[in-house]
């Protein structure tokens, strides 16, 4: 079956295609991309002026599944991903048991193809359990289908653990995700290092924590040629790290977390749990650098960072409450209120979370191009809407976006040309 899709302003930062035509779909990849009328098709949809752009690839989701179903599943959180336009999600390994072997990589993979609505990519565990103490099976759970490898939440202690791991990374073309942080400076950190966490009785985490992990996870990725994401940037000192060992011709990428661009330290207000996240959200004019690196194209990749947890692990005391915030269908609507707010043009916020974080991984994804998969999104970039936790598809619904009024709103989401999602106003 055939489908087309006229009358949208056709959106591709891949090419910087910003024009009003139509897209045909045939036998789950895109035929054309076209200036013109709808091409003759079995099934046509008017997009009535909406945005049609690449369904979005996040690289950084959690699940509880397995182990942890009551906090998550693969089945709902696609279906929390497809009602916020993304497509294509990695999803992490610290899952109970950890995701360390090749068994547990390809029960991901199966149970992605039964139940998800979305594309599910296993990410391998760095280390076994997660504990830092002996490399994973890095080789074999990359031939069962493992896109990258990381330690989670915690960076791997051990310096020359990490080189080994790098170097043998290295040798079988596998990339490793590090989140940079120095435990000893970070410690039991719950917000941002500074004057607000120390009215708010609270200990801080220094952005010094963030940039000396980054200089030794750089170093290391230099020395051995591996391919390094540094994971969930927050400050625009490690995204200077990162570049200047770029520029030396090391391959390094930096993601940042689509809460991080949008909050700062302040929204933490009166103890609100659901603000509490790792790396915290920091200060004002931290936010702002960070916002200008996204503009100067040096984030590579903007993630959900969704972190189901269960009312029980919030509603405590801010200092003893989980990390962690559910973001799969606020990501789109964040990064929106850069451009409504003027840093960013529409391909700018598209480019960190359609076509780079594809290329990143080497997935067909990510643009509308001939051939491409038809993986794709209608969404109205200005639509408003309230975030009500409550009314997140997600099982876990610790949004710190809730009660928040946003712009932008998917409407329709395709995975591989099927409707995946349809917002209830087309009902």
């Amino acid at each position: 079956m055939s489908l087309a899709i006229h009358n949208a302003r056709l959106l591709d930062p891949a090419t910087g295609l910003d024009t009003f035509g139509a897209l045909l779909i045939e036998d789950g990849l895109i035929r054309e991309v076209s200036p013109e009328g709808a091409p003759p098709a079995d099934t046509v949809i008017d997009a009535n002026g909406l945005c049609l752009a690449p369904g979005l690839v996040d690289l950084r989701v959690k699940t509880g599944e397995p182990g942890d179903e009551q906090k998550e599943t693969l089945a709902t959180a696609s279906r929390s991903a497809v009602a916020g336009g993304i497509t294509s999600f990695v999803v992490m390994p610290d899952t109970r048991p950890v995701i360390d072997d090749v068994a547990l990589v390809r029960f991901i993979a199966d149970r992605a193809k039964t139940s998800a609505w979305a594309n599910i990519y296993p990410a391998g565990a760095l280390t076994t359990g997660l504990k830092g103490e002996a490399m994973a099976e890095i080789g074999l759970m990359a031939e069962a289908g493992a896109v990258l490898f990381t330690n989670g939440d915690l960076p791997v202690a051990n310096a020359s653990l990490l080189k080994r791991a790098m170097q043998y990374a290295k040798s079988r073309g596998a990339i490793i995700m590090s989140r940079p942080d120095e435990r000893a400076l970070a410690g039991s950190g719950v917000m941002n290092a500074g004057a607000l966490a120390a009215r708010m009785g609270l200990s801080g985490i220094p952005v010094e924590a963030e940039t000396i992990g980054a200089m030794r996870d750089t170093a290391l990725a230099e020395a051995t040629g591996c391919t390094l994401i540094l994971d969930q940037v927050s400050t625009p000192r490690t995204v200077e790290v990162a570049m200047a060992a770029r520029a030396r011709g090391a391959n390094i990428f930096t993601t940042a977390a689509a809460h991080s661009l949008f909050f700062n330290e302040r929204d933490v207000g009166d103890y609100l749990t659901y603000c509490k996240v790792n790396p915290p959200f920091r200060d004002e004019d931290t936010r702002q650098g960070l916002i200008a690196a996204l503009k100067r194209g040096e984030i590579d990749a903007v993630v959900s960072a969704h972190d189901p947890q269960p009312p029980e692990e919030k509603r405590l005391p801010f200092g003893e409450a989980a990390f962690g915030a559910a973001g799969l269908e606020t990501v789109l609507p964040a990064l929106l209120s850069l451009v409504h707010d003027g840093p960013l043009s529409l391909l700018e916020a598209l480019a960190p979370i359609t076509c780079r974080p594809a290329a990143m991984l080497g997935l067909p994804q990510g643009r509308l191009a001939r051939g491409a998969p038809a993986d794709v999104i209608l969404f109205d970039p200005g639509k408003p809407w309230l975030c009500d936790r409550e009314h997140l598809r997600s099982r876990s619904t610790n949004s710190p976006f809730d009660g928040r009024r946003l712009q932008g709103r998917v409407m329709r989401t395709f995975v591989g040309g099927q409707q995946v999602f349809a917002h209830e106003s087309l009902a």
